[in-house]
């Protein structure tokens, strides 16, 4: 009876980490197609997407008609993080860890100065990208 009660302990310890809730917490990404969290931390701040969650179902439930419609991620030339027709390029400076998978590369806009940025971006696959938005204040 007790080793069936810690085998059940050890399978929901084993298992937490794959789910979305545990993911979204603590900033990684789950292995596979739309496994990004919504909220990612860097540089000392967190950063928000919209359009991503982990697969989590509360994230679906909440989108607006408008936010579903949107796709997923853009290609890079379809950012437009520069001012007019510029394009600032895109700089790594962190990555994304995914469990069981290859991490998620970060990137600025242009240089990278001292201090914090307003937008961050993350590619979730080949040309394939998701813009994070600094969340709180100064």
């Amino acid at each position: 009876m007790v080793s069936l009660a810690v085998l059940v302990v050890l399978a929901a310890l084993c298992g937490a980490p794959f789910l979305p809730k545990v993911a979204n917490r603590f900033g990684y990404a789950l292995p596979g197609e739309r496994g990004l969290p919504y909220k990612i931390h860097y540089n000392g701040r967190d950063y928000r997407s919209d359009v991503t969650c982990a697969g989590a179902r509360w994230c679906e439930e909440e989108r607006t008609p408008e936010q579903r419609a949107r796709p997923y991620c853009k290609p890079r030339a379809e950012l437009r993080l520069g001012r007019g027709d510029s394009d600032p390029g895109l700089v790594r400076v962190d990555e994304v860890f995914t469990l069981f998978g290859p991490s998620h590369p970060v990137f600025t806009v242009g240089v990278t100065p001292a201090g914090t940025f307003t937008t961050i971006v993350v590619e979730a696959s080949a040309d394939c990208y998701l813009t994070y938005d600094l969340m709180g204040g100064p």
